[in-house]
């Protein structure tokens, strides 16, 4: 987690032990419930509206954003607003997150960097949670190691 000039990063990272391109296929899938729950709806085209539904630690939810850039089978970058959050919805209180997918030796790392995030606390928040994705993604119980 670091500060920058425009709010804290969350980072987090993962090994999968698949190559990209299938790594890529089961983050777009659309049953793919691997973001903690969360249902992903969109068509993955930069400018188009992404929704995330779910439950999370028992209150229901609904957030939204953008598809910002899409690099297949490498690069998801898109905006996320949560509600929840209570801030603004104005397009200062967008996160940005970036989901990597870099091919390595036997698999894929993976790695999410979430930017512009209000405070220290919520940027720990978003890193644990982040972790917590990549273990599903990667479909193992052990917790993934953090980014850089």
């Amino acid at each position: 987690m670091t500060e920058h000039t425009d709010g804290f990063t969350a980072t987090a990272s993962t090994h999968v032990a698949e190559p990209p391109e299938r790594v890529w296929a089961e983050l777009m899938h659309p049953g793919a419930q691997w973001m903690l729950g969360a249902n992903i709806e969109t068509d993955f085209r930069p400018g188009s509206p992404v929704t995330f539904e779910g439950h999370f630690f028992g209150r229901q939810f609904a957030d939204k954003g953008e598809i910002v850039a899409v690099d297949r089978p490498h690069l998801l970058h898109l905006t996320h607003f949560s509600p929840l959050g209570e801030l603004p919805d104005v397009p200062e209180s967008y996160h940005d997150i970036r989901i990597t997918l870099t091919a390595d030796d036997g698999g894929t790392l993976v790695t999410v960097v979430q930017g512009n995030i209000d405070t220290a606390e919520h940027a720990h928040r978003s890193e644990q949670h982040w972790r917590e994705a990549l273990s599903t993604l990667a479909h193992r119980d052990s917790a993934p190691t953090s980014g850089p």
